[in-house]
């Protein structure tokens, strides 16, 4: 880069030289600007160390020691003040005239060492203000990290209803909370069952339990003796047992389904069949029961045959348990575009309006009496319910106080074939 600028300095400088030169046989003050490089500056001098001519406000000036200079070395360069300089003497008609020509310059090494500087000023800035900022951003980004660990170590069996609260943020952090909270929600859910199935069973085995336990110890005081004793306290025991019996396969049928492991298996079946199958069977069980249906002889369904039948069971038999002197039961089926649609009706002492929502719960009774006589457990209609969720469906039912129930069946489309 020096070199170059030395070149370009001495080319000009000479071409000055040659131009002045050619002016002997004239008067130097003729003397017309010419053109040069760009950047290149001259300052011409007469013998008295006046400037004749000049392309720059700026004044280079004369000592001895710098006229000697130039005089002994035509080549000789100089720096000072941020420019590169040469000279030449030039006589014209016995006068000397002095040409100065400078370019302004910058050291390549000061030019790398003031870049150096900023370079590095900038890098312990930068430095700075990354520890700063990281700093911040990362105890903002470990925030809800932190509330995830402090919520999960505040959860216990007793506190599952504890969620992460987010700031409603679409991002990794707020889809990892969420997902947290979704997984608490199914344990909680799955705790809930867990209660709700030991508390429902316990509450249930108590009472005949305490039967066969008071029956026990009779036996044990005079049953040995009283034949009429031992012969009644034998078939409460039987009949107790066998309520036993059913009340825990119920309790095990229904947490399969909540553990979702009950076994569906489905088939195409005309539905037609189904119903004249369980009607055979329940005018073989009940000779004052009157069951009828109605239902297209092509419609073909895609459902669990056994669980769809047990479903229809557990209806038939509450409303014969539930009916007056004779039971009439009509079921009729019909195809509602994207849903199948069973409705079951009765002629039944009917159910209050406030326990039709409540119906379908575990171990709810509209009258505990009823059960008692009946032989209930309470779980029939919740056993119905989780088939036919099972099947992607619902139910519902409708009732009158005096005059029947409806049970209303909506299985959807898909079932279909």
């Amino acid at each position: 880069m020096i070199k170059d600028s030395e070149t370009v300095i001495s080319s000009n400088a000479d071409m000055l030289s040659n131009y002045i030169e050619s002016m002997k046989n004239t008067d130097i003050k003729n003397f017309n600007n010419i053109n040069l490089s760009p950047g290149i500056h001259y300052i011409i001098y007469d013998e008295n160390r006046n400037i004749i001519f000049s392309n720059t406000v700026n004044s280079i000036q004369i000592t001895d020691r710098r006229q000697n200079k130039k005089l002994r070395n035509k080549d000789s360069f100089e720096k000072l003040n941020g420019t590169l300089s040469t000279s030449r003497v030039v006589d014209v008609k016995g006068k000397n005239y002095y040409i100065f020509v400078t370019k302004d310059f910058e050291d390549i090494g000061d030019k790398i060492g003031y870049i150096a500087g900023i370079l590095f000023t900038i890098s312990i800035l930068g430095i700075i203000v990354s520890l700063i900022s990281g700093n911040f951003l990362t105890k903002k980004l470990l925030r809800p990290i932190k509330d995830i660990t402090k919520t999960a170590k505040e959860i216990t069996s007793k506190s599952l209803s504890k969620r992460i609260v987010t700031n409603g943020a679409k991002d990794e952090i707020s889809d990892l909370a969420d997902t947290f909270n979704l997984m608490i929600g199914r344990l909680e859910t799955d705790f809930e069952k867990q209660r709700r199935f030991v508390s429902d069973a316990s509450h249930e085995l108590r009472t005949p339990l305490a039967v066969i336990h008071g029956h026990v110890n009779m036996l044990y005081r005079w049953g040995k003796n009283d034949a009429e004793q031992l012969d009644k306290s034998l078939i409460t025991l039987k009949s107790e047992t066998e309520n036993m019996n059913r009340l825990i396969e119920n309790l095990l049928y229904l947490a399969k389904g909540d553990n979702e492991v009950l076994s569906i298996k489905k088939e195409e079946f005309k539905i037609i069949s189904l119903f004249k199958e369980i009607v055979e069977e329940t005018q073989l069980s009940y000779s004052n029961v009157e069951i009828t249906y109605n239902s297209n002889d092509q419609l073909k369904v895609y459902a669990d045959y056994s669980k769809l039948k047990q479903v229809l069971r557990i209806l038939i038999d509450n409303s014969i348990k539930f009916s007056k002197d004779s039971a009439k039961i009509m079921i009729n089926v019909e195809n509602k575009g994207r849903e199948v649609s069973i409705t079951l009706t009765d002629n039944g002492i009917g159910i209050p309006k406030e326990s039709l929502t409540k119906i379908f719960d575990r171990f709810y009774r509209v009258d505990e009496s009823r059960n008692k006589t009946t032989g209930g457990t309470g779980l029939g209609l919740s056993i119905a319910k989780q088939i036919i969720q099972y099947h992607e469906g619902r139910i519902s039912a409708e009732s009158k106080l005096g005059e029947g129930t409806k049970i209303n069946i909506y299985l959807p489309q898909l079932i279909y074939r």
